[in-house]
C-alpha cells in the first residue's frame, strides 16, 4: 500500500469510492452520509478544490482510501493548534486501509509539530464509535449539522487517552447547591448481555434531607443508551413545579465530566411534555425523535418512540 498526497486526478476516484461507500450505508441500513444529502454539503466542487488537503492510499494502481486533513473547523470554537480530519472514506475490499491511513496522518502531524488530532464522527453508528474509541479518539461532545448528527472527537498523540472512566465510582458529595442535595441510594455494576452499563441511584433531597424525588446516571456510551439515555429522573408529587429535576441534571452533568464522558443523553416519551420541559431547562438540545427498535427494553414496554436530547459537557 502506498499513502501519498491526493492529486487533482485523484478527484473522481475518491468522489466514486465514496459514492460505493454510500450505496453500501444504504444496503446495510446504516443512517449515515446516505441520510444527510452529502453532496450538498460536499458537492464536487469541493474536492476538486480541496483536493491539496487530500492523503489517499493506493494499491496496484487503485485507489483505496482517502481522507481530508484541515488546520481549523468551525465546530470547534477554541483556538487550540489542531489539525482536523474529514471525508474519511476506505474500501470494504482492503480492511485495514482506514486504520494505515489515521497511523500514517497521525505521523505526518507529529513530525510537523502538530499534537492534537480531531474529527467528528456519527452520533448512531455504535460500531463505528468502538472503532474510533480503540484508535484513542474520546468524544468530547455532540455536533448537530442540519440532519447530521455527530459526535466530536480528539487524541492527543504527546500522551495517553485513556476512555471514559467506567471501571470505578467517585465519591458524590460534591453534587449540591444549596437548594437540592443528591445522596447517593446505590450503585449498580454493569450488566454486558443486558446492555446494562455502571449506574449511579440517587435520592433527590432538600437541604434538611427530606426526600423529594430521585434520579439516576448510567455510565458509558452504547446503543442501548441512545434510546434509554444517561440521565432519568422523577420528583415526587408534592414538590413538582420547581424545577427540581433539571437542578438534579445539572449537578448529574458535573458528575459525568468527571467520568469522561464527552456528552450525555436525555430520552422521554413524546407524549410527556413535563419531562421534555425538564431536558430543555437542563440546557439540553433536542436532537430528534426517533423509533425504538424492537429489541429495546422500552419497546417491549410498549413504548414505540423517543425524544432524544443531548448535553456537550464541555459546557458545564
Amino acid at each position: 500500500m502506498n499513502i501519498r498526497t491526493a492529486v487533482p486526478d485523484d478527484a473522481a476516484p475518491i468522489l466514486d469510492l465514496i459514492r460505493r461507500r454510500i450505496r453500501w450505508m444504504d444496503e446495510t441500513g446504516l443512517d449515515h452520509w446516505n441520510k444527510v444529502d452529502y453532496f450538498s454539503i460536499y458537492p464536487e466542487r469541493y474536492f476538486e478544490e480541496n483536493i491539496a488537503s487530500f492523503l489517499v492510499a493506493e494499491q496496484a494502481g487503485h485507489l483505496i482510501g482517502a481522507l481530508a486533513v484541515f488546520d481549523h473547523d468551525s465546530v470547534w470554537q477554541d483556538k487550540t493548534p489542531a489539525w482536523y480530519i474529514h471525508n474519511f472514506v476506505s474500501d470494504l475490499d482492503h480492511p485495514g486501509t482506514g486504520a494505515a491511513l489515521l497511523r500514517f496522518t497521525e505521523q505526518m502531524a507529529l513530525a510537523r509539530g502538530i499534537r492534537l488530532m480531531r474529527m467528528d464522527t456519527n452520533l448512531k453508528d455504535h460500531a463505528l464509535s468502538a472503532y474510533y474509541e480503540e484508535k484513542g479518539y474520546r468524544t468530547r461532545g455532540i455536533v448537530h449539522r442540519g440532519l447530521f448528527l455527530g459526535v466530536k472527537r480528539e487524541k492527543h498523540l504527546d500522551r495517553e487517552n485513556p476512555p471514559y472512566d467506567a471501571g470505578g465510582f467517585f465519591d458524590s458529595a460534591f453534587l449540591q447547591d444549596g437548594e437540592i442535595q443528591l445522596v447517593l441510594e446505590k450503585t449498580s455494576p454493569a450488566d454486558p448481555e443486558r446492555g446494562r452499563v455502571p449506574a449511579y441511584h440517587f435520592a433527590i433531597c432538600g437541604p434538611g434531607g427530606e426526600r423529594m424525588g430521585w434520579c439516576n446516571l448510567r455510565i458509558g456510551h452504547c446503543e442501548t443508551l441512545y434510546y434509554a439515555g444517561h440521565i432519568g429522573y422523577e420528583v415526587d408529587e408534592p414538590y413538582r413545579g420547581r424545577h427540581l429535576a433539571a437542578r438534579a441534571c445539572g449537578l448529574l452533568f458535573r458528575l459525568a465530566d468527571r467520568h469522561g464522558l464527552g456528552y450525555v443523553l436525555i430520552t422521554c416519551d413524546p407524549d410527556n411534555p413535563a419531562s421534555r420541559r425538564t431536558a430543555e431547562l437542563a440546557g439540553c438540545e433536542y436532537l430528534e425523535t426517533a423509533p425504538l427498535p424492537a429489541w429495546h427494553d422500552l419497546a417491549q414496554e410498549g413504548f414505540r418512540e423517543v425524544c432524544i436530547y443531548g448535553k456537550t459537557l464541555e459546557e458545564v
